[in-house]
């Protein structure tokens, strides 16, 4: 029992054809056929479920995102409609916290990359990093916010205030071994 209708234009609200199976031919003459999942009316968007047989389990799935302004003709089945399952809602306080620490996460990564250094003085800014709180400052690397490393950041490079002598000593110790370390893994 397949009845087919043609209609040029669509309706500007395509709600009424949620979960049934359609064809539509695209203003490219692409033509596409599957069952619509869903109508956006905020951005005049259907979403077309194009898997195979349409089977409604949520793997293997293959959706397309289609604007109606650029759907020329829909043919449409009436072969029954699809019962879904129902949409969540999407929590943009949850997304939003997700962004935020993606971007400081990302920062944090981005700060701890060395510019114009070579890729021995990145090694031993990532190792030291890794028990010490580090960063850059230009071409040095900054250790405790009291110890300073100058290329070619060997012991003798370390610079700290007479009032910092434990954390230089500390510093020293830790470069050392991690010199010695990245020498062996040449």
């Amino acid at each position: 029992m397949e009845s087919t209708t043609r209609q040029k234009t669509p309706k500007k609200t395509m709600e009424w054809l949620v979960g049934r199976q359609i064809k539509i031919k695209t203003a490219s003459n692409e033509e596409i056929q599957g069952r619509i999942y869903t109508y956006d009316r905020m951005t005049n968007c259907l979403a077309l479920d194009c898997s195979p047989n349409s089977q409604h389990s949520r793997k293997g799935l293959a959706f397309r995102i289609i604007k109606v302004s650029h759907i020329k003709e829909v043919l449409s089945n009436e072969e029954g409609i699809a019962d879904y399952l129902p949409i969540n809602y999407v929590h943009v306080d949850r997304l939003e916290q997700r962004e935020s620490s993606g971007v400081k996460n990302m920062r944090q990564r981005v700060a701890k990359m060395g510019v114009g250094v070579t890729k021995e003085a990145q090694d031993i800014f990532d190792a030291l990093s890794k028990t010490l709180p580090c960063r850059w400052s230009n071409d040095t690397i900054v250790v405790l916010d009291e110890v300073l490393i100058e290329p070619p950041y060997g012991i003798d490079n370390c610079k700290a205030n007479a009032s910092s002598a434990a954390s230089l000593a500390r510093v020293k110790k830790v470069l050392e071994g991690e010199r010695k370390r990245l020498e062996r893994n040449k």
